[in-house]
């Protein structure tokens, strides 16, 4: 058994020159040693930094890299090295500095060092958590609580939940429903604008006043005040041969019924044709 040195597990190795217990660790091994060889001290400003990776000149010692830590501090070695009148030509300034700028990150409350005083957080990821937090605050704070309303489908009165704000049914099976009612009437219209194409076109409220108001298949008497309500005694317009049995959109096929008889008639022919619209 070895101990591995990145993450201190035990393990059992597959052969003898295996150090690490996965290829995580073993790409981690090698990251670390790479930066550990790269470690320069800047020969201007005396901060530890981490040069890129040194091209092939480098590796060879042909090239002196990594010598500076950024650019200002290379102006300032050029400064103090060149004469005067370079100085002028090439415009440097004297008393020229690196600055480090030390602040702390308002997300991970971690101090950082940066080159521009204006920058604020440690990572993007610490920036995008920060400005998501606060945007969550400001829409709560703006958020109010919606009053309750009536159930379309069923009027019933609904308190809506947290941060329900475009809701009209009070649950599921109400939204279903009212769905399919939907789907029901649209088809119903279609078979009847088909048959009104076909047959002639009239006014309903000339069959209900034909016929007296009153209901020709129980006989009660009906108020047309009631009409385009959920009664029972609501006046409707019915076909005596309901349309999905081939019957015609006409006056002698219509009759005047409550909304009762209506339902319970459904797709049967109840009734007699009349001789005359």
């Amino acid at each position: 058994m070895k101990e591995c040195p990145v993450c201190g597990k035990t393990f059992r190795p597959h052969h003898k020159t295996q150090v690490c217990c996965s290829k995580k660790c073993v790409n981690e091994r090698r990251q670390r040693e790479s930066i550990a060889k790269r470690i320069r001290i800047c020969e201007v400003c005396g901060k530890e930094f981490v040069m890129p990776h040194p091209s092939g000149k480098a590796n060879r010692g042909a090239v002196k890299e990594g010598r500076f830590c950024s650019r200002k501090c290379y102006g300032v070695w050029l400064s103090e090295k060149m004469t005067d009148p370079v100085k002028k030509q090439y415009g440097f300034k004297e008393g020229a500095t690196c600055r480090i700028y030390i602040s702390e990150c308002p997300t991970c409350k971690q101090k950082f060092t940066a080159k521009d005083s204006r920058k604020k957080y440690c990572s993007s990821g610490c920036m995008y958590d920060h400005n998501k937090k606060n945007k969550v605050i400001r829409y709560e704070n703006n958020w109010k609580q919606r009053e309750p309303f009536k159930c379309s489908y069923c009027g019933k009165l609904h308190i809506p939940i947290y941060r329900d704000t475009s809701s009209v049914y009070c649950s599921v099976s109400c939204r279903k429903r009212a769905e399919r009612k939907i789907k029901r009437c649209q088809a119903n219209a279609y078979v009847r604008t088909s048959a009104e194409r076909n047959g002639e076109r009239f006014d309903p409220m000339d069959v209900l006043v034909r016929d007296g108001w009153r209901c020709q298949l129980c006989g009660k008497k009906l108020n047309p005040k009631h009409r385009g309500s959920y009664r029972d005694d609501a006046p409707e317009l019915d076909h005596i041969i309901p349309l999905s049995q081939g019957g015609e959109h006409s006056k002698r096929n219509t009759q005047c019924a409550c909304r009762k008889c209506n339902l319970a008639k459904g797709s049967m022919a109840e009734g007699q044709l009349l001789l005359f619209g």
